[in-house]
């Protein structure tokens, strides 16, 4: 802005006459921040419930996706043979197999809870 536009400005804003707050304004700001927070609280216990259902669902549809992989509704028309082999694991390679997945979880919780808390900071 140059000088003449701010000095129009004062002049005009020099001429309004100066407002009052009302005494009620400090409650009813108050109120609509309580309102605001309860709004924000609802949705995102709603976003949780949302993401809770949509994970179920995905449990449920990759037991779906397996069982029929597997041929399990031919059960009712042929009763197939289902064998479902699992490698055979010595002692120690068999802990260190569930040891290594343990610390892959671990380290994904850390950074997802991380993650989550710079966003809600």
């Amino acid at each position: 802005m140059n000088p003449t536009e701010q000095d129009i400005l004062k002049s005009m804003f020099s001429h309004l006459p100066e407002e009052v707050l009302p005494s009620t304004f400090q409650q009813k700001m108050m109120q609509q921040i309580r309102q605001e927070a309860i709004r924000i609280a609802k949705r995102n216990k709603f976003l949780r419930l949302l993401a809770l259902f949509a994970a179920s669902m995905v449990t449920i549809g990759l037991a779906v996706a397996s069982l029929i992989y597997l041929g399990i509704p031919q059960i009712m028309t042929e009763k197939p043979q289902i064998t479902i082999e699992f490698p055979q694991f010595t002692f120690p390679p068999y802990y260190l197999y569930f040891g290594f997945l343990v610390l892959i979880l671990l380290v994904a919780d850390h950074f997802f809870r991380q993650f989550y808390d710079r966003k809600r900071a």
